[in-house]
């Protein structure tokens, strides 16, 4: 458990440098993680309402949704007002692009800060906003590094696709074989004294990788979930760092086997934080496990199957209103995620706002028949319970689902496995799927490749709509929350 005091101990340690204005900010923040409920409610409605009142006065497509809804922006602010309004997606962003902004809020000369996201059906989405989203970013984040106890004098390393490092001068994205050296974190440098960062881009093989984190032993590691189950796998008994005092897994849902499996194998503590590139960070994993909602940058609601509010203990549907997009609003956006729904006081001590495990794409688990994830849950406790001598080889898998309900398990190797591991997911698999289910095959390949937008995705199904299809079309499985 923390408190008030003991964030602002924690915060002493970050030195900022001469021309930084952030220290009210920050300030604030901290005194904001632990106010009451009630005043932080109050609080965040007044933010709320100022949001709303600028999209209706500014923004065509909120100014006519509104009269069509014959709602104004105090009922709306008010608890469960957003309810009358419709889900944004992100295919509306896409439609809608031109009547979604405006040009009122940007400075004379200020150039566009632009994030782009893939929609449903493929076509890329760009989200406007004003410069003051890296500014509040930075903000957002240095909460997140003070929650996760990163040391800012310690070395930070980050395995990351090359296009979500920064670019070299002169050069561009990082190529392959080369690291990367800066002489502060990322997004810190202008705010705050730390101690160096190293990139290397995530598509060098898996054993450039290792040397290289056991050669400048970092202190800490920003990769994706996924990622760092593919060190684990690799390095088998052996800690692929032992220098790494905390990790931070990014982008991919990690699930509770994975955890239990890096954290193992790397002897440090995990933790995670929920951002969008349409509205920034949304949230950060306290030490209880729980993610608590940056409130100064956004509202989340998490919703049934009718769009009302879920009840505590199951999934919801995440759907989060952006508060300080002035240049393009997203009122209700709809994320396609899905968190546990969560009650109480936090162990941790902190008041904010907070939701549980993030539980996957709505969309990926919404069409999957009943006892899809039974199934696939099996095979991980499977691959989970493997005795190193036979998993010795393996790098990643994934698991599909074909349309006929069959399941291929693909392992990505580095040299063929022995007999007893494809036995011995067999024995799982038997034990846990009815006599009359669609088999199970096992495949070795050399590699599983990411998806075209850069995440790695251990289970596919095809009953999932593929892009351009018609998502409603497709059936809902018993295992949809």
């Amino acid at each position: 458990m923390t408190t008030l005091a003991d964030e602002r101990v924690e915060q002493e340690r970050w030195h900022r440098v001469a021309v930084s204005k952030l220290g009210p900010v920050i300030d604030s923040l901290m005194t904001n993680e632990f106010v009451e409920p009630e005043l932080l409610k109050r609080w965040n409605e007044g933010m709320l309402l100022s949001i709303l009142r600028h999209a209706e006065s500014e923004i065509p497509y909120y100014r006519d949704l509104f009269a069509a809804r014959r709602v104004a922006p105090a009922e709306l602010a008010q608890e469960g007002g957003l309810a009358a309004l419709p889900l944004l997606t992100k295919n509306d962003i896409y439609e809608q692009a031109e009547r979604l902004r405006t040009d009122t809020v940007k400075k004379p000369g200020e150039a566009d800060f632009v994030t782009t996201t893939s929609g449903t059906t493929g076509r890329p989405t760009r989200v406007y906003h004003t410069q003051f989203y890296s500014w509040f970013f930075t903000v957002l984040k240095q909460r997140e590094y003070r929650w996760f106890r990163f040391d800012p004098a310690g070395k930070l390393m980050s395995l990351r696709l090359a296009s979500q490092l920064p670019k070299l001068v002169g050069i561009g994205d990082l190529p392959d074989g080369r690291p990367m050296q800066l002489r502060a974190w990322p997004q810190m440098e202008n705010h705050f004294r730390t101690g160096p960062f190293f990139g290397f881009s995530i598509t060098n093989p898996m054993p450039a990788q290792i040397a290289l984190l056991r050669y400048l032993q970092p202190d800490y590691l920003v990769t994706y979930s996924e990622s760092l189950e593919h060190l684990a796998y690799t390095c088998g008994d052996e800690n692929p760092c032992e220098s790494l005092k905390g990790l931070l897994a990014i982008s991919e849902q990690l699930t509770p086997a994975m955890r239990r499996r890096i954290e193992k194998s790397f002897n440090a503590p995990i933790r995670q934080n929920y951002g969008l590139n349409e509205v920034g960070l949304v949230a950060a994993s306290c030490e209880a496990g729980r993610y608590h909602v940056h409130v100064e940058n956004c509202v989340v609601e998490l919703l049934d199957e009718s769009g009302a509010p879920q009840k505590p203990g199951r999934a919801g549907r995440i759907v989060v209103t952006a508060l300080r997009n002035r240049r393009m609003p997203l009122i209700r956006y709809d994320t396609d995620d899905l968190a546990e729904v969560v009650a109480g006081d936090c162990p941790c001590g902190r008041t904010l706002p907070a939701f549980g495990a993030i539980m996957g794409r709505y969309s990926r688990i919404a069409y999957l028949p009943e006892g899809t994830l039974g199934r696939v849950g099996a095979i991980r406790a499977a691959l989970e319970e493997m005795p190193a001598a036979l998993s010795r080889n393996l790098r990643k898998f994934q698991v599909h689902q074909y349309k006929n309900n069959s399941f291929e398990l693909r392992l990505g190797v580095a040299a063929p496995l022995p007999r007893g591991f494809a036995e011995s997911v067999q024995a799982a698999w038997d034990a846990s799927v009815p006599k009359d289910a669609a088999p199970l095959a096992i495949v070795e390949v050399a590699d599983i490749p990411r998806t075209p937008g850069g995440k790695f995705q251990d289970f596919t199904s095809d009953f999932v709509p593929k892009p351009g299809e018609d998502e409603d079309s497709g059936p809902r499985g018993g295992d949809a929350p």
